[in-house]
């Protein structure tokens, strides 16, 4: 296996940058550091990849754009570290990343900021949206106009886009329902909350979800379903308004953003203890419910991979006309809890 720069630096105990500014014999690297990466790369006979080595000294400048939603601080703080590791691995190639956000569920703003990221030049573009005709039909004129587009974290599958990278959230709704099925007896009524349909990332879960719950005995009839898109007030309501219709109500499955919401209807329904909870992510707010005791388990994902590997099969494209091997790249999801933090 042919050692790349980010072997180096962990082998180093440097960053990606100091491995790349002694390649390239630039200043600003203490003597006894630069010492020690050039002994691991003799160790690891290392041999700069020519092609970058080209691309790097060639001059020539890309663009690429990321197009996103205004992500929760948690998140965005995540999908920026993905995009700040591929700039700093890229410094010296000439690339430029444009990052646009628009507000949530606003497919205009999404649609406008498509067409701003081709009006400034991007030669590719990485892509959270939601899965509708109208970003179906952007994403086939910018397949016309040679401009390739990755989606991430969310989907869009009948689209003319380049490949997926993310969470594969119909295995994670597969992993939540098997989850689940262990604290329900068949019968007992439980509660799905989820974005909605547009959503494919959510969407994928739900269904996955309902499908291993049926493998495993369970009733679709017995699962009530909500589309809150994400909105804490829709949220509240949908949750309070099942643990009121049905006293019985022991599970709720929040395939979608909107967990402190769920738990504070939970909390003034008084049914705090006796309802479970099972949730995605790991953001502060969901560490400190499962520290708590008020959500069970949650699904999580690598978010800073999402944006990395995105802009990363972009360039390759783009820069060294490589396309993608496979059509989805995954993150993990591992499941955590209180004692895995």
């Amino acid at each position: 296996m042919r050692a790349t720069i980010k072997m180096i630096a962990e082998r180093a105990g440097v960053s990606i940058g100091t491995v790349d500014r002694v390649l390239h014999d630039r200043p600003y690297v203490k003597a006894e550091v630069r010492a020690r990466v050039l002994q691991v790369l003799e160790e690891l006979d290392y041999r700069p990849n020519r092609m970058a080595s080209a691309l790097a000294t060639s001059g020539t400048a890309r663009r690429l754009a990321v197009v996103q939603p205004e992500w929760v601080p948690y998140v965005g703080e995540a999908m920026a570290e993905g995009v700040a590791r591929f700039r700093e691995e890229r410094r010296d190639y000439n690339v430029t990343v444009d990052v646009h956000s628009y507000a949530p569920d606003s497919t205009a703003e999404c649609l406008r900021l498509l067409g701003r990221a081709v009006e400034d030049g991007a030669q590719g573009i990485a892509l959270c949206a939601f899965d509708c005709g109208e970003v179906r039909a952007k994403l086939a004129e910018l397949a016309e106009r040679h401009i390739p587009v990755v989606t991430f974290n969310s989907d869009i599958p009948a689209g003319p886009r380049l490949c997926y990278v993310g969470e594969d959230a119909h295995h994670a709704g597969r992993v939540a329902g098997e989850i689940a099925a262990k604290f329900l007896r068949p019968g007992e009524p439980l509660l799905l909350v989820y974005a909605g349909p547009a959503y494919a990332g959510h969407k994928a879960r739900a269904d996955g979800f309902l499908e291993r719950l049926e493998e495993l005995g369970f009733r679709r009839e017995d699962c009530r379903i909500a589309a809150t898109y994400n909105d804490y007030e829709k949220t509240f309501a949908a949750v309070s308004t099942a643990l009121e219709e049905d006293p019985e109500l022991g599970y709720v499955y929040m395939a979608n953003n909107s967990v402190p919401a769920c738990v504070e209807a939970i909390r003034r329904r008084g049914r705090t203890g006796s309802v479970r909870v099972l949730s995605h992510d790991s953001g502060p707010e969901i560490q400190r419910f499962l520290k708590e005791g008020l959500v069970d388990f949650t699904i999580d994902q690598d978010l800073a991979y999402q944006n990395y590997q995105s802009l990363t099969l972009l360039f390759q494209l783009v820069a060294e006309h490589k396309p993608p091997e496979r059509d989805c790249f995954y993150s993990a999801s591992p499941i955590l809890n209180a004692e895995t933090l």
